[in-house]
């Protein structure tokens, strides 16, 4: 997500007067009627716009790197969109954190593929959800607890005091988070040997990885899913949240790519880009553009979000 604020640098006892003004205004959010939070994100979108803010030329770069083969003037459309499309999520996220269950169902408009989900909870199987930054993925959070619930990952925020409290709000539908460290991905392959839902999102850059195609360039992916979904038996779904033209949204869920299914690694990391692709053509401008994906690149190619520094490994 955008963010705004410093973290380093700072006094413990500046971090967690921050922390608790985030928190504060986190709650304050959350009970703003969704329209209203949805046009706070437009305008939010737009200030990112107008000002070329950091978010604005990560966008930039990644959408004319990625859709190379539009004009100037439907990629810089494509940005805008992307931007809008960020600041609404942004803002819609206090209430999918902490309104009511009853509320936020009348949120989702449908459920596209609800039965390749319910085919797989019904398996004894464990069943492994990919969920790309699409839409708004915070809101599966209050359909799987219809469900029985999800074990998903998480990555701790640079304010360490928000850390405890963000879990907190993101599980109270009884959900499980866990941290990208260690003993999570070990309760991950726990969870899933059991035969209970895991939840991962796939297109964030790891430390390391392999790198694929994604959108024509290469892009260093996360070997996770795939160790996922070789430690023991489990049913792989694609998962996205898309935003309808009327402020409410749709989760969809379908199969993976077949390359994703490949016993070997590098052509089901490639099967995993696919499968995300898939996710992001449904609707371009609701994918999260504004994430660094492309932040390490191969031995000598140009860097992506250099502006104006040393452009070269």
């Amino acid at each position: 997500m955008i963010t705004f604020y410093p973290v380093f640098g700072m006094r413990s006892a500046e971090r967690f007067m921050i922390s608790r003004f985030i928190l504060a205004l986190i709650k304050l959010l959350a009970l703003q009627p969704r329209k209203m939070s949805q046009a706070e994100g437009l305008l939010l979108g737009y200030y990112h716009y107008f000002t070329r803010s950091k978010a604005y030329r990560v966008t930039r770069a990644n959408i004319k790197l990625c859709f190379s083969q539009l004009s100037e003037k439907d990629q810089q459309k494509l940005v805008i969109s992307s931007l809008v499309s960020t600041g609404k999520t942004l803002m819609e996220t206090p209430a999918a954190w902490l309104g009511e269950s009853k509320y936020l169902l009348t949120w989702i408009s449908g459920v596209e593929g609800e039965d390749l989900f319910l085919d797989a909870l019904a398996s004894n199987k464990g069943t492994l959800l990919l969920l790309p930054h699409v839409g708004n993925w915070e809101l599966l959070n209050v359909y799987i607890s219809q469900k029985g619930g999800t074990t998903a990952l998480y990555k701790p925020p640079k304010l360490t005091g928000l850390s405890d409290a963000i879990v907190a709000l993101r599980g109270q539908y009884g959900n499980e988070l866990v941290a990208t460290d260690k003993r999570g991905l070990s309760r991950l392959f726990r969870v899933l040997s059991k035969g209970g839902v895991a939840t991962i999102l796939p297109d964030q850059t790891p430390e390391v990885g392999l790198f694929a195609s994604f959108f024509g360039s290469q892009a260093l992916t996360d070997r996770l899913a795939y160790r996922l979904s070789k430690r023991s038996p489990v049913t792989v779904l694609t998962v996205a949240v898309y935003r309808l033209p009327d402020g409410r949204f749709k989760i969809c869920f379908s199969e993976p790519d077949p390359d994703f299914a490949s016993a070997d690694e590098l052509t089901a990391v490639r099967g995993l880009n696919k499968t995300i692709e898939n996710c992001v053509r449904v609707s371009p401008e609701q994918y999260q553009w504004e994430y660094k994906r492309f932040r390490k690149r191969p031995k000598g190619e140009k860097k992506l979000y250099a502006f104006g520094k040393d452009q070269y490994h």
